[in-house]
């Protein structure tokens, strides 16, 4: 049986609960050393580490005479980029939630740290880019076997309450409390897989996304928050023929109801989409194609931890590097940097109910506008629409 990899994990509540979980039921391919965590006793899976001795930082851990293989980063978006960089001069392969950072400067940081240490993995997780029916219609793609793709579009309606932006100190903020980038958005954090995705589908190579040409966006809020918590995108994305493909996405946060994310991929002989059950499906030249469960949840963490085993051991090639998660980024540090963000018309906002404890707010007529907007693939603006 191969060796086991001796695996930390930075920042156990949230996600990285998560990962210590699946990491415990994969015992064939991890030991969980330790965690370095200085909140770790708030986290619902400390019992996990009540044999272990745990660490504030990195630095303490080796500074006791430990040693490790890996190191699964989730920390908050403003700690992306120093953790990353520490575990790789650490010399440890590295996982990274994502997304990859908050600042230009950062990525830049974290693109040079992985060129420096070529031998080891690094990897970016965008749970989809691990998926074998995701990575199975992205090898038919770059092959041709679907003809140029046309457009690549998603839809995402999730409504968060005021308890949503309370959490911590930089949900829907630019900076946190202590003055570090966060540029926290719907578009960035809670729904970035699915603008990485259409980026990701259309890369020429399987660990390469493809960056866009050209980038239009309009983003709003309702929310009194620093950033935005809606946004329609129209991105041009050359594809493998060096054609351009429009990209367009739509989420919020402040809509009226909520759904399944919708993604439909249209190439010149057939079609993709995602089904409410999680699979990925199509039609191609009018045979129909299941490619499987897409996997989110557990799947998705399962997906990451089994892929960052098999590049730790070559076994496989890493399909979703720092360098892969870099056009998204700029993708959103664009749209966060250069395009003004409006405030939804004050008549337009309700305040709702949202479960049995908190509330929310709902634009009135949202829906309605997101759906026709994805349809046609067209920004409010030049469809005539004004909300503000």
């Amino acid at each position: 049986m191969p060796e086991k990899i001796k695996l930390i994990i930075q920042a156990i509540g949230g996600y990285g609960a998560g990962f210590v979980m699946t990491a415990d039921n994969m015992e064939d391919e991890y030991e969980i050393v330790t965690a370095i965590d200085p909140y770790a006793k708030d986290s619902p899976a400390f019992d996990e580490f009540e044999d272990k001795a745990v660490f504030d930082t990195l630095e303490e851990f080796f500074a006791a005479g430990h040693t490790a293989d890996a190191l699964v980063c989730s920390s908050p978006i403003q700690f992306h980029a120093d953790h990353f960089t520490q575990a790789l001069e650490k010399g440890l392969h590295v996982l990274c939630e994502k997304p990859l950072c908050a600042s230009d400067q950062e990525a830049r940081q974290m693109l040079e740290s992985a060129q420096k240490y070529p031998e080891l993995v690094n990897l970016i997780g965008f749970q989809w880019s691990f998926s074998p029916a995701i990575l199975k219609a992205k090898k038919q793609i770059i092959d041709g076997l679907w003809g140029a793709p046309i457009s690549l579009k998603a839809i995402v309606r999730w409504p968060r309450g005021y308890s949503y932006y309370a959490r911590n100190d930089w949900a829907g903020k630019l900076k946190d409390s202590k003055g570090a980038f966060v540029c926290d958005s719907v578009l960035s954090n809670a729904t970035a897989h699915y603008l990485h995705n259409p980026l990701f589908m259309l890369g020429d190579s399987l660990e390469k996304s493809a960056m866009p040409s050209n980038i239009e966006a309009e983003t709003y809020k309702a929310f009194d928050i620093e950033t935005f918590d809606t946004a329609f995108v129209d991105l041009d994305v050359p594809n493998h023929n060096s054609l351009d493909t429009k990209v367009f996405v739509v989420v919020s946060h402040s809509c009226e109801g909520t759904d399944d994310p919708i993604i439909e991929y249209n190439f010149e002989k057939g079609k993709m989409w995602r089904t409410k059950d999680d699979r990925l499906v199509g039609e191609l030249e009018g045979q129909s194609v299941d490619f499987g469960i897409i996997g989110s949840n557990f799947e998705g963490y399962y997906n990451k931890l089994k892929h960052f085993y098999d590049c730790i051991k070559k076994t496989q090639e890493p399909v979703c590097t720092a360098q892969t998660a870099y056009p998204v980024f700029k993708t959103t540090d664009y749209i966060l940097n250069e395009i003004p963000t409006k405030s939804f018309r004050a008549d337009l906002i309700e305040e709702v109910p949202m479960g049995a404890n908190d509330k929310r707010l709902a634009v009135k007529g949202l829906d309605a506008l997101m759906q026709e907007s994805f349809d046609k693939m067209i920004l409010p603006q030049k469809l005539g629409r004004d909300f503000t």
